[in-house]
């Protein structure tokens, strides 16, 4: 994949206030077909990307800080993925986790997210407290934390790749087993995890955007069709309980 395709859009991306105080390159909608490309997954299994409105996340997290039992979060880890660009990286940094990582399977979305996370990380504005890792690899197969973990998926995929990230989990508690908790922000599969015999639903909700974040997620999907704005996000805190014996 060239590099200057990951920027091929309709319209120039409307540029959230995120990254207009920063400097970074966060924002902008990128569709499924032209983050297929330079990888091995098929275009039916992925989704569009998109950063997370910080306002959502920002909420997310105060709900499983204070609503879920936590694990401590200075010995947790953020995991994002399907990282995109990094925002959500970015913005988990600033919570005291043990580390924050991400994992991105394009390689152009992850050459934009370890930029981004350079400029953050001079970026006196950021106020980071957590140290922060991209790797670029499939989510599936990549090394899970062998910490406490944090997962957090703004629905980065559809069904089969998430059936195979779920058996991943599985597999890496079996030999590993650690505190393991999901964020899912646009919970679109969260009938699966419901159902699923080693996962328990936490919470489940809708997530406000705050107004700044809204105007500026209007203006964004108002340069296509495909995708709508409410200014709140469905949202699922999930654990990792394991199977029950039968």
């Amino acid at each position: 994949m060239s590099r200057s395709k990951i920027h091929v859009m309709p319209h120039p991306p409307v540029i959230h206030p995120f990254d207009q105080l920063h400097g970074t390159d966060t924002s902008g909608l990128i569709p499924g077909s032209v983050i297929v490309q330079g990888t091995s997954a098929k275009l039916e299994e992925l989704t569009a990307y998109y950063g997370v409105a910080p306002s959502i996340l920002h909420g997310l997290l105060d709900i499983w800080l204070h609503r879920t039992t936590p694990f401590p979060i200075e010995k947790t880890v953020f995991l994002d993925i399907g990282a995109g660009k990094g925002r959500a990286l970015l913005l988990a940094s600033q919570f005291p986790f043990l580390r924050v990582e991400g994992v991105e399977l394009n390689p152009d979305l992850a050459r934009i997210a370890n930029a981004n996370i350079s400029l953050w990380n001079n970026d006196l504005q950021a106020n980071a407290l957590s140290p922060l890792t991209l790797h670029h690899a499939d989510a599936t197969t990549h090394p899970l934390p062998l910490e406490p973990t944090l997962a957090f998926l703004f629905h980065p995929f559809e069904l089969p790749l998430l059936r195979r990230f779920l058996r991943h989990i599985e597999t890496s508690q079996a030999t590993h087993s650690q505190p393991f908790d999901l964020l899912y922000a646009n919970a679109e599969h969260d009938s699966y995890l419901d159902h699923h015999p080693a996962f328990t639903r936490l919470w489940m909700g809708s997530v406000a955007m705050s107004p700044a974040d809204h105007v500026a997620d209007l203006a964004a999907i108002a340069q296509q069709k495909e995708y709508g704005s409410t200014g709140d996000e469905l949202c699922a805190i999930y654990r990792f309980t394991g199977r029950k014996p039968q």
